[in-house]
């Protein structure tokens, strides 16, 4: 017994001797968010007093971690938690108010807990953001293992998701990642193993002007449309990028996805989504795009890289997925992208409607991440009769380090 004490002694002496090569960096934010609908659509029954009232609601949401680097290799760990502050109507079914059902009342989770190593090979264990695999379905904090390898013309990744959250976050939506939260599956309980896996992986060819980019998806199990059978996808995305930053460019791009749920019968659906985004002098944006799904089913993801807001941002009883069963619509889009100012505009007409205004102004951002970023803006389900007219009006802030 004595002698491993005196090990664990020399062990920690001889860590504490080599922090000082060690980077060490605090990460996180701390955000607030409020929700206002405001459309005959947004209404909703309230328990509470038996009167129907607009869906509103506010909260705030904090990420707290650390990570130490020694070179490429890194150690990490995060907290994030959220606190719903008001929200209307009262649910007549388990009692939670709207803002209880947008960030539940399981308030904190262990947003990370990870080993990375940053070299030409990528590899991540643990829960960590699994942004830099680049996947345009696999986007937030997942737990379990990733790589990625890239070089100059040719990439390729790989992945097994035990479980995963968002935490609300989108990719290319200002605010999501305040505007909800949904911890893992697995927190406080178990680790699920079998239950709702993803084993994944793709390549990228990166030709400057040609980028084309095919994966595939095997889930191992999960709650889709059927029960719980296993599910393949599979897919492609191409894109072609003309012009130069420095002038006007053209980002055209096409996508498409299979997916099938195993011995399930007449389930097979696709996805085909095409978008074209001219930038000006890498600032100023305008383009468009269209999409179909197919009859038998809706597509199934963890997150994706679209342009709509409507789906987290309108309240009241109705979904607004886009990517649903049998559904086509087009959409046109402008904006501005700057290091002060950030604005995105957007109409989608079809199966999915949407008209969406959103600002979001970076206040200061200084040398060492620390950031204050405010904005906010309207948000519709399009040009719908009253009866079924969603209108909601969002503000947010957020102090990032």
């Amino acid at each position: 017994m004595k002698s491993k004490v005196i090990r664990s002694i020399v062990l920690a002496g001889t860590f504490l001797s080599g922090a000082g090569a060690a980077d060490f960096d605090v990460f996180g934010h701390v955000g607030g968010f409020f929700n206002k609908g405001f459309g005959d659509g947004n209404k909703m029954y309230d328990a509470k007093d038996g009167k129907t009232k607009n869906a509103d609601y506010a909260g705030i949401t904090a990420q707290l971690g650390l990570d130490i680097g020694f070179g490429n290799l890194h150690i990490g760990a995060a907290g994030w938690g959220a606190f719903p502050v008001y929200g209307t109507p009262k649910d007549a079914f388990d009692g939670r108010n709207y803002a209880q059902y947008m960030y539940t009342t399981n308030y904190a989770d262990l947003s990370d807990l990870y080993v990375k190593y940053d070299g030409e090979i990528e590899l991540a264990v643990g829960r960590f953001d699994n942004e830099f695999l680049k996947s345009d379905w696999i986007v937030g904090h997942t737990q379990g293992v990733a790589a990625k390898w890239d070089t100059k013309y040719f990439g390729a990744w790989a992945t097994w998701v035990n479980d995963y959250s968002t935490f609300g976050y989108q990719p290319n939506r200002f605010g999501s990642e305040l505007s909800q939260f949904r911890r893992y599956s697995s927190s406080f309980n178990n680790f699920d193993i079998g239950q709702r896996d993803l084993f994944a992986g793709g390549i990228n060819i990166d030709l400057g002007f040609l980028k084309i980019d095919p994966f595939i998806h095997y889930w191992l199990g999960g709650n889709y449309y059927a029960g719980n059978h296993s599910m393949v996808q599979a897919g492609t995305k191409v894109a072609l990028e003309l012009g130069s930053d420095n002038g006007i460019k053209s980002i055209s791009s096409a996508r498409f996805l299979w997916q099938n749920i195993l011995d399930v019968n007449k389930d097979d659906t696709i996805l085909f989504w095409i978008d074209e985004e001219l930038r000006f002098k890498d600032m100023i944006k305008v383009g468009a795009g269209w999409y179909t799904v197919g009859k038998n089913n809706g597509i199934y993801a963890i997150n994706d890289r679209s342009r709509f807001y409507g789906w987290r941002y309108l309240t009241g009883n109705f979904s607004n997925y886009y990517f649903g069963t049998n559904e086509s619509s087009w959409y046109a889009f402008a904006g501005l992208e700057t290091k002060v100012i950030n604005f995105d505009l957007l109409y989608a007409n079809g199966d999915y409607n949407e008209f969406s205004a959103i600002v979001s102004w970076n206040v200061f951002q200084m040398k060492d991440d620390l950031g204050l970023q405010i904005g906010g803006g309207y948000v519709s389900n399009g040009f719908q009769s009253k009866q079924k007219q969603q209108n909601n009006a969002v503000i947010f802030a957020k102090i990032s380090f």
